[in-house]
């Protein structure tokens, strides 16, 4: 009876535990926000049998930006399965995005403003 509930079958996605063991090594705080980031924002994704995808997201914690790179395999007939997480540069996260390889949030309308947020110029 030592098995462990592997993924979340009513969510769509299912979670490896290699993700679940680096995801629990972060701080509380940056842990639940990337977890609930995920779960509010989960992505469609065509499958493709040969690769993962690699994917940049981003959470507010403690007005702190925490930028990070999840692995995602999605096989035909499948739920996604997030495989991997990492914490990332911001240069690493930009550059997932101008190749379009960021979760896009369903708060926020585009990546201008997603920037805004991130940069916050001061304004005269």
């Amino acid at each position: 009876m030592g098995l462990k509930q592997r993924y979340i079958r009513d969510k769509g996605y299912d979670v490896e535990d290699e993700f679940m063991d680096e995801l629990k090594s972060f701080d509380h705080d940056t842990a639940l926000a990337i977890a609930l980031f995920l779960e509010d924002n989960v992505i469609d994704l065509n499958p493709n049998e040969l690769t993962t995808y690699v994917y940049g997201g981003l959470v507010h914690v403690k007005d702190e930006v925490v930028t990070f790179a999840v692995e995602i395999l999605k096989v035909k007939h499948r739920h996604l399965t997030f495989t991997d997480i990492s914490l990332i540069s911001m240069d690493e996260y930009l550059d997932l995005m101008l190749i379009n390889c960021y979760i896009k949030s369903n708060q926020i309308p585009n990546y201008k403003d997603e920037l805004f947020r991130v940069f916050k110029p001061k304004l005269f």
